[in-house]
């Protein structure tokens, strides 16, 4: 069964049975057809990843009250920060070596206290994981249930731009300090992704939270709009991740 019609199936199960069915972990860019797959079925959604920023979620297909339980745990990774200081890819990497589908884990994020970082996965393989991820590399760990998640902020650039309109060409320029051309070209040439998704059309619209990549450039997040300037062009505040 492809993923859509694994969708379909959940949704229509939701409505049929009033009982709240939930995916594993999504892509990002599977959530739309996840909404899809709601809509057509007649049932609510919702989506949670185990923390407020997720990338990777969990789908969760309702007829009535939105569920009150996931089946995402929270898994605290920790390490003697003295000796090594693994990164995001040491972990991630050695998560998937651990033999899982990669739907059934979510975000690995690292900790806002040195020697820590959380690993997000599907209640139903959390011992296995407990048990079997001793290491990243050579750095040994200790894995366990997370009484507390305690995030490290993303690392980046906070800044305030203008654009002539909420759209990618002009949030990607402004963004990435390219001309307007540069960024029309990147677009064409299916280099560029909002919200996760492969996007084409140069005027496609941007707002609040939206996600914006582009092969090369990096990552933009849209953190707020603002109204309109005496020149008649919008402002807009922007964070790029990276150091």
């Amino acid at each position: 069964m492809d993923d859509r019609r694994r969708l379909d199936d959940l949704a229509r199960r939701a409505a049929r049975t009033g009982q709240a069915q939930f995916t594993r972990f999504l892509e990002p860019a599977a959530e739309r057809d996840a909404v899809a797959a709601a809509r057509d079925a007649g049932v609510e959604i919702a989506f949670f990843g185990g923390h407020a920023d997720a990338e990777r979620r969990v789908c969760a297909f309702y007829s009535e009250d939105s569920p009150e339980e996931w089946p995402v745990e929270a898994l605290a990774l920790c390490w003697n920060a003295r000796f090594s200081a693994p990164g995001h890819r040491d972990l991630l990497g050695a998560a998937m070596a651990l033999g899982l589908e990669r739907d059934a884990m979510g975000d690995i994020c690292m900790g806002a206290e040195a020697g820590t970082a959380y690993l997000f996965c599907l209640s139903d393989v959390a011992g296995y994981i407990c048990a079997s991820f001793e290491s990243a590399g050579r750095t040994p760990l200790t894995v366990g249930p997370a009484d507390e998640v305690r995030i490290a902020p993303p690392e980046g650039t906070r800044f305030r731009a203008t654009v002539s309109a909420l759209r990618l060409d002009a949030v990607l320029a402004a963004g990435f300090r390219l001309s307007r051309a540069e960024a029309q070209r990147l677009i064409r040439a299916g280099s560029v992704k909002l919200d996760h998704s492969q996007e084409l059309r140069t005027d496609a619209h941007v707002g609040e939270g939206s996600l914006l990549s582009a092969r090369g450039f990096g990552r933009l997040r849209v953190d707020e709009v603002q109204g309109e300037t005496r020149k008649g062009r919008t402002g807009v505040v922007l964070f790029r991740f990276g150091k």
